[in-house]
């Protein structure tokens, strides 16, 4: 009998916004204040701006999102993608259903914005022969011509109320002034000498704002475009981005410069001065004023909420991944759980709040293949040859690092013994010191250690599981054989006496602690299984495949299982129980989720 039980998601511990160094990020605001938006690789995040844990995010995208904004009624979020595509979707239900979908440029879209009657909206960007687009949302049908830029546009914004008005800042150093509807270009305003990198109205359409990598920030009379101030070294960087007050008073601007500034508009006086630390990531790229909340993007995505009566310290700063997560280990001892990703930065989360912080100091520089925790100490492998030793009390590297002949293909230690096993060679460690180092020609691709620490398993891109043992000399016992493909995921069950296997051949096994293959035929996976692991109480499995989907399988009932379709756009790296009802996954979404099973 095959019944299935379900699985329902129930946190998204979401990716941060993916930037590029010397282009502007822009944040989406919500008009009820709720929420804010951004892109990260094939998603749309929305977050909520109060409690960011409170995350979901929207994967319909063929081509990576690149802004999202919604309507001023709310009812709608348009989201722009690389190759000029825009989706306009539902926010009201779950599922987002689609209202339309056009084709608007002949490249990727840099910014947009909705007319305030949430009917008509504009892009910018790069193009073949046009760089702006006006439309209706229903039709798709065009609203004029946004002509008159030689160069991509960088942002571009609609005036919020009658008469409407519509400008333009681009690479041809030149905003541009559009009236209508339909709109029709009016005028050139050269007050810029290099790029103008973000345009935006006022609230209430007083004023328009420029800002550009010429550091000046441009004030200019929202109903004719006349000039009425600007201010020349606004920062000592480029201005990468600017956002008015609700009130439409303030202006809140973003610099290379690695600071934020509060503007009064009437005087054009620098009122608050956010200076962050003088590193390369706290470039500051995109900001966002909604309700009194302040927020701004640097270079390494992280999100700050910047607090106005204490400039210096920030209320708090969202971290986490805007790459590939590729290692996972859960801390349920002390409620944490720990990510890894493609880029080398190691996270550590509090499960209840969501709060989360970057491992600092020297670590690792390439991908992190795998996280394991033992006795108080995080041990993590990556690419770069090397596995590192750090204590989990702290948010800083240890120096402990053990340099290896090649990349690490994972680690894992339990008991005090540590076996991580690079593509050449096999290193064991007792309590932290490294005891032996063993030859493997075969070509490890994965590890696991017994509960006790008396054995290890290593996969082989020989197809095959070699068991070793590791009292005294670690010696060869036995050769599992069974996969068709690399193995590349191993785990010991909790109880300890089984372990279970996911290949490149798609497939999942179940073998005795003892080398003896007792459950094969587990091939429901499309594509690698890329890992598996064990529920607490020894009873199930749970894989993780490159298809996008989990599956968690049952030992005692071996065809029931429950299969989470599409769990991670662009495929599932890693699964880890929590409890026998919890389990969290990693994939190419930069994403962590938790589900209940």
């Amino acid at each position: 009998a095959c019944f299935f039980m379900s699985a329902t998601l129930e946190n998204v511990y979401a990716s941060i916004p993916a930037t590029t160094r010397g282009k502007s990020f822009f944040l989406g605001g919500d008009p009820k204040g709720e929420n804010f938006l951004y892109t990260c690789g094939n998603s749309v995040v929305i977050r909520n701006i109060a409690n960011p844990k409170i995350a979901e995010t929207y994967d319909e995208h063929q081509y990576a999102p690149t802004v999202a904004k919604y309507s001023p009624s709310g009812y709608y979020i348009c989201s722009a993608d690389a190759v000029g595509g825009v989706r306009i979707w539902d926010t009201t239900q779950k599922e987002h259903p689609l209202k339309a979908e056009y084709r608007v440029l002949g490249a990727a879209i840099y910014d947009l914005d909705w007319s305030e009657d949430s009917k008509r909206i504009v892009v910018c960007g790069d193009g073949r022969e046009k760089y702006s687009h006006a439309f209706f949302m229903d039709s798709g049908a065009s609203v004029g011509e946004l002509s008159g830029h030689i160069k991509p546009v960088n942002s571009i914004a609609m005036k919020p109320n009658r008469p409407y008005r519509v400008a333009s800042g681009s690479e041809d150093f030149q905003v541009s002034w559009y009236e209508g509807p339909p709109f029709k270009f009016k005028k050139k305003m050269s007050n810029h000498t290099r790029f103008v990198n973000c345009v935006r109205f006022a609230p209430n359409g007083s004023f328009l704002a420029s800002v550009g990598s010429d550091k000046q920030l441009v004030f200019y009379d929202g109903k004719t475009g006349e000039l009425t101030r600007a201010i020349e070294n606004a920062h000592a960087g480029g201005i990468y981005s600017c956002s008015w007050s609700p009130d439409s008073t303030k202006l809140l601007t973003a610099s290379a410069d690695r600071s934020c500034k509060i503007w009064d508009v009437a005087s054009g006086e620098c009122i608050t001065t956010f200076q962050f630390e003088k590193t390369v990531e706290n470039q500051q790229l995109g900001c966002l004023w909604q309700g009194e909340h302040l927020l701004s993007i640097n270079l390494a995505g992280h999100i700050t909420y910047l607090d106005q009566a204490n400039p210096d310290k920030p209320i708090r700063v969202l971290k986490g991944h805007n790459k590939f997560v590729t290692a996972l280990q859960v801390d349920k001892a002390n409620g944490r759980f720990y990510s890894g990703s493609y880029d080398a930065t190691v996270t550590r989360w509090d499960v209840e709040t969501g709060a989360n912080e970057n491992l600092s100091g020297t670590g690792h520089k390439n991908q992190v293949t795998q996280l394991s925790i033992d006795g108080g100490k995080l041990f993590s492998s990556a690419m770069d040859d090397s596995f590192r030793i750090t204590p989990t009390d702290s948010l800083e590297y240890s120096g402990d690092a053990i340099g290896t002949d090649s990349p690490v293909v994972g680690v894992d230690s339990k008991n005090g013994v540590t076996v991580a096993a690079s593509m050449k060679s096999i290193y064991v460690l007792q309590n932290g010191s490294l005891k032996h180092t063993v030859p493997a020609p075969w070509g490890p691709t994965s590890v696991a250690v017994s509960n006790d620490g008396s054995q290890c398993v290593v996969g082989g891109d020989d197809n095959n599981i070699h068991l070793f043992s590791l009292s005294g000399a670690p010696s060869e016992t036995k050769v599992m054989e069974g996969h068709r493909g690399p193995v590349i995921s191993l785990q010991y069950s909790p109880k300890g006496d089984k372990i279970a296997s996911g290949g490149k051949d798609r497939n999942v096994m179940v073998w005795s602690a003892a080398g003896e293959l007792e459950i094969q035929g587990w091939i429901f996976h499309n594509a690698q299984v890329g890992c598996v692991a064990w529920s607490p109480d020894s009873k199930r499995i749970a894989s993780a495949s490159q298809d996008q989907n989990l599956i968690v399988w049952n030992t005692e009932a071996k065809t029931t299982r429950i299969v989470i379709k599409g769990a991670h756009r662009g495929g599932c790296n890693c699964v880890s129980w929590w409890d026998d009802n919890t389990i969290f996954s990693a994939g190419q979404d930069c994403t962590i989720k938790s589900w209940k099973i």
